[in-house]
């Protein structure tokens, strides 16, 4: 999730593009952003959730140096599940330093980053503007905390090296603190609008909870056309549950401003240590999006769940409608 997803005419830019110089001009200090809020309904359910999330990046760079420090505030409500018209939960997080890094950029396609920064795991990117349609992949309706992140590592502390050429890029980066993971990264752009990609993070020895992690995906835009696929793996050494998941998406640009994306997803989650399933199933998602100027965009998702009802004990994801509006600055 490290490195932003392919961009799309027809849904949101890369966040900086509307970045804006708040120094002196030339003073390479830049201000952005973006603003989510998303509402969603599962099933029969009366309750909705809404959330609420704010991003503030600020970033700088003077010759081969450029830091980058990323904050995000998040609140999130589950409203009136019985009716009382009652407020059930509030869950605010605050704020929270997603991203706080260092680069050294040598000229020649190798740099240096340290810090905190966004894994270089999985094709659905970890913040909400880069993604093709509200919800992750890699889930069970909200009934564990078996989202995309049960497979993604999501960010850590440490550093990394990077060599991009037009050809390929390869990134290694290891943990600075006392777990001591590293993740490997190599991509394939050697074809015109194809890229392909394979990761693979390891956070074995000292932990008790050791795991290891794997993505591969490859997507090509063909015209409106953007076409992806993934296989990922999240192996529990010890401890915990084995999560295995794939997924195969489409989306393509209707008009200049409108498009639609429509997914199909997999996920099994075993037992580490005796293979016990329990879950197996399909999510099927469709969503179209709309940007209304370049700066605000929006979305509908409509996703339902088929799951194998011989395996383990989860009740069966119910149909998932959300909708969701970003605004970027």
């Amino acid at each position: 999730m490290k490195n932003k997803l392919l961009s799309i005419a027809s849904f949101l830019a890369v966040l900086n593009a509307n970045a804006i110089e708040i120094g002196p001009t030339g003073s390479g200090i830049e201000l952005g952003g973006f603003i989510d809020i998303a509402g969603q309904k599962q099933g029969s359910d009366t309750e909705s959730t809404f959330v609420g999330q704010v991003e503030v990046n600020l970033d700088f760079s003077s010759g081969p140096i450029s830091a980058s420090v990323d904050i995000d505030f998040t609140e999130s409500q589950t409203l009136d599940s019985n009716s009382d018209g009652i407020i059930d939960s509030d869950d605010t997080t605050g704020g929270n330093l997603e991203e706080a890094t260092v680069t050294y950029n040598f000229g020649n396609g190798f740099s240096v980053t340290a810090g905190k920064m966004l894994s270089y795991m999985g094709f659905e990117a970890y913040d909400p503007t880069n993604m093709y349609q509200y919800s992750y992949a890699y889930d069970v309706g909200g009934q564990q905390d078996t989202g995309a992140q049960m497979i993604y590592d999501p960010y850590d502390v440490g550093l990394s090296i990077d060599y991009a050429n037009d050809l390929f890029s390869v990134g290694v980066w290891s943990s600075l603190e006392a777990d001591a993971g590293y993740e490997l990264a190599l991509a394939f752009t050697g074809i015109e609008n194809l890229t392909a990609k394979a990761i693979y993070s390891d956070f074995s020895a000292p932990l008790t909870a050791a795991y290891e992690k794997s993505t591969y995906w490859v997507s090509y835009q063909l015209d409106k056309l953007l076409i992806a696929g993934e296989i990922a793996e999240n192996d529990q050494l010890d401890t915990g549950d084995d999560v295995d998941g794939y997924l195969v998406m489409a989306n393509y640009g209707l008009t200049d401003a409108a498009a639609i994306t429509i997914r199909y997803s997999g996920l099994e989650i075993t037992g580490a240590t005796n293979n016990t399933v329990a879950y197996e199933g399909t999510k099927f998602t469709i969503s179209p999006s709309y940007v209304f100027t370049d700066n605000f965009s929006g979305l509908l998702e409509f996703s339902s769940y088929d799951m194998d009802q011989s395996a383990g004990t989860y009740v069966e994801p119910e149909e998932l409608i959300a909708a969701e509006f970003i605004y970027t600055f």
